[in-house]
């Protein structure tokens, strides 16, 4: 192989890594700005013109943002998390699977009355490169399980912990956050 066409091959190599490094990174910032109540993030996560599915929803990204923004608020804590990707690119589209879990509270203090919620399952995305940015394009929420489980109030040797009360933009630990 000549040089010309090791620096091609190498050059394709990179551009695939970072592909998939930014899809990586708008699964991350889907679960924080949904963590964090942050809406500008979540804007940049779906395309307006996104198909969305999670079986209670079937429309837009731009119809589903706000209704899914309005179901995070009515929790007391969140937390959401997307791992085990799989990705095939194919120019600027790719499809994505991942499996997803993500934990909610009613309540913003652990106490011994609070349950803990838990949903496992599969986002099955379509992604596309549009202006050089990665969003989803497309969305299939799969479930595979609920559970319910009490939550255990902080008190003891865990009191020493940081706990993260009411989050949100205005949180002190937010603008910590490598998101936006």
């Amino acid at each position: 192989m000549t040089d010309e066409g090791r620096m091609a091959a190498l050059e394709a190599r990179i551009s695939i890594l970072e592909d998939e490094l930014a899809i990586a990174r708008v699964l991350a910032d889907y679960s924080l700005a949904l963590d964090w109540l942050d809406d500008a993030t979540l804007d940049r996560v779906f395309w307006d013109d996104a198909q969305i599915d999670y079986g209670f929803f079937k429309g837009s990204g731009a119809d589903f943002k706000p209704i899914l923004m309005e179901v995070e608020r009515g929790m007391g804590r969140r937390w959401h998390f997307t791992s085990q990707l799989r990705t095939a690119i194919d120019g600027s589209s790719a499809r994505v699977t991942g499996y997803n879990l993500s934990l909610a509270a009613d309540s913003v203090q652990s106490n011994d009355n609070s349950r803990l919620t838990g949903f496992f399952g599969f986002y099955n995305d379509r992604m596309e490169k549009r202006d050089g940015r990665w969003a989803i394009a497309g969305r299939k929420h799969i479930l595979v399980a609920g559970t319910d489980l009490p939550d255990v109030a902080i008190t003891g040797d865990l009191s020493a912990l940081n706990t993260i009360g009411a989050t949100g933009t205005d949180h002190p630990d937010f603008a910590t956050l490598p998101i936006g």
